[in-house]
């Protein structure tokens, strides 16, 4: 796992990859991160938790957090649920394939829906594209934030690929949705439910 995110502790403040992240911890790499003892607010998109360092050692440190938190939702930086399993399951095979470096084809990123109870089918196919996207933003993001250099320069701009991201996600969403006033009802962006609520 390799997710972009910043902290605050005291006058300390700064983008930082999020790495083996748990439900009631984390490991961090940056290039400023507090000592042992001190306490930090971790954040990500819509989310933040408190914690406190357990441990620091080469530009890494160990988190616990002061509280539990939801993974998959920190993953996604929302509070939305994230995809039902079997299409969770689709999606990790498109990023692994991505990350290989293997060509993935349109008919490789399909989501088993039901036509029928998601509308036509130029839609579903548009919501699989969409789907697709931001899985391969998500790598290139990942792959960005893997460079200490960048991410210290380039913090702000990474979590903004995160917000073009969760974007993509909630579209591919409503599209592929079979009732979309609750798929708009359901974004945890308000900007975007807004926005999907005027048109």
């Amino acid at each position: 796992m390799l997710l972009s995110g910043a902290i605050e502790a005291g006058d300390l403040k700064g983008a930082v990859r999020i790495k083996n992240l748990s439900e009631t911890g984390a490991l961090l790499e940056g290039a400023a991160l507090p000592r042992v003892g001190e306490h930090l607010t971790l954040r990500r998109l819509d989310l933040e938790i408190g914690g406190v360092v357990v441990w620091q050692a080469n530009a890494r440190c160990g988190v616990r957090f002061e509280g539990s938190i939801s993974v998959a939702g920190w993953r996604r930086g929302t509070w939305i649920p994230q995809l039902a399993t079997s299409d969770q399951a689709r999606v990790d095979q498109i990023q692994a394939s991505v990350r290989a470096g293997q060509v993935v084809s349109p008919a490789a990123n399909t989501l088993k829906s039901d036509p029928a109870t998601l509308g036509t089918s130029s839609n579903i196919t548009i919501a699989r594209e969409l789907t697709a996207l931001q899985k391969l933003l998500d790598d290139m993001g990942e792959q960005l934030s893997d460079d200490v250099a960048v991410l210290k320069t380039h913090g702000v701009t990474l979590q903004k690929f995160d917000v073009a991201s969760q974007i993509l996600g909630h579209l591919a969403n409503v599209l592929s949705s079979g009732d979309r006033s609750s798929a708009i009802d359901a974004i945890g962006m308000n900007e975007l439910r807004s926005r999907l609520l005027e048109s």
